[in-house]
């Protein structure tokens, strides 16, 4: 008997577990061979440190006429949220009889979680026009690179997972920059180290490789939302699509504001605290915060310290969050003044920030689910 996706999933464990960078291209050969004797959608793959999210669902919402799967990582309540297709995410009996399909095979069942869900990706997007694959949290080696025929959109790299992909700027892009496909699309950069790397390996790999310069800034959008609707308006562009005004977008926790006083973001690294930063230049919020114990928690806490009257610590009932004793212990070395989050009030405005899992628990908290 099949077991449900639901609890599959669930056996898999830690989303990111111990990594085998082979294992997805050798799942892929006999995959492949069961399910993609046909496989005709464009493939456009996001891979960056912050911004790909929004990016690929910008680019998305500007294939509209096409019919097109958006593949984006993680979720907020859901996992067919990773899935979105048309505007809506795909159904959930449709993904249920995909796992069915795919659990059938034995070698699926030496898939990580994040492989497992890329696969899924593939096989559900059989017979569309386009396939937007986000990448998790690498390049090179990450499952949705096992693609060759693609177009490379890379949004902004900095630091993130550094445990994994290294402490340096150079190690870090040469990862992501690696999976370069034949086109690729270079976002506005923080490092002119990523743009050196990038133009060294579309040399070596003979990419057509279009840099974005500039962008235009609009007033509904915070500024990296802007830069990262200018990365897909050049995407579009080449395909043959113009997009001039942002759409809406229906991606929750990006530059999102769930309430005239609440700004919410998932942002949980340095590059990120730079960019809400520079939206609250000038302001007092209060910041309600939590986060994954090996994010550099001081150097964000630092960043934003100019904008943050208070911290307020949300708790969050999870094994990878830092221990409250030592987030205390930063905040009090960093002089920031904090106490534990309560409620919102409506003379106070607020920043929500720190990770997927503190937006879960917020939107939860104000019946945004």
């Amino acid at each position: 008997m099949s077991i449900d996706l639901e609890s599959f999933l669930r056996n898999k464990g830690q989303e990111y577990a111990p990594f085998d960078p082979h294992r997805a291209r050798r799942i892929f050969e006999v995959f492949k061979k069961d399910f993609l004797q046909t496989f005709n959608p464009k493939v456009i793959h996001i891979v960056g440190t912050n911004g790909k999210g929004s990016t690929g669902r910008f680019i998305a919402l500007g294939l509209r006429e096409y019919k097109v799967l958006h593949f984006t990582s993680p979720h907020l309540f859901s996992f067919d949220e990773r899935f979105y297709c048309n505007g809506e995410n795909i159904a959930k009996e449709v993904l249920e009889n995909a796992h069915l399909a795919l659990v059938q095979k034995s070698y699926m069942q030496e898939a990580s979680y994040f492989e497992y869900a890329t696969f899924l990706a593939l096989y559900l997007a059989r017979g569309f026009d386009y396939l937007i694959l986000e990448a998790g949290l690498g390049g090179e080696f990450d499952s949705t690179n096992i693609i060759e025929d693609k177009i490379s959109v890379f949004t902004q790299i900095g630091f993130d997972h550094c445990e994994i992909l290294g402490e340096r700027i150079e190690q870090i892009a040469e990862t992501k920059l690696n999976s370069m496909g034949k086109v690729a699309f270079l976002g506005i950069q923080s490092y002119c180290e990523v743009q050196e790397i990038a133009r060294r390996i579309a040399q070596k790999k003979g990419t057509h490789l279009i840099e974005l310069k500039g962008y235009s800034s609009f007033e509904n959008l915070p500024l990296f939302l802007s830069q990262n609707f200018a990365l897909a308006q050049r995407v579009l562009e080449f395909l043959g699509v113009c997009l001039q005004t942002p759409p809406i977008l229906d991606l929750k926790g990006r530059g999102q504001k769930i309430r005239e006083n609440i700004w919410l973001d998932v942002g949980h690294n340095i590059d990120g605290a730079r960019a809400i930063l520079r939206e609250l230049e000038g302001e007092e919020v209060v910041l309600v915060y939590n986060s994954y114990r090996q994010k550099d928690i001081r150097a964000i806490l630092a960043c934003l310290k100019a904008v943050v009257k208070r911290v307020e610590i949300i708790e969050i009932r999870e094994q990878r969050m830092i221990e409250k004793e030592r987030l205390q212990e930063v905040l009090s070395e960093l002089e920031i003044p904090f106490c534990d989050f309560v409620e919102f009030k409506e003379r106070e405005k607020y920043l929500v920030f720190g990770s997927f899992s503190v937006a879960r628990e917020i939107l939860r908290s104000l019946g945004e689910e």
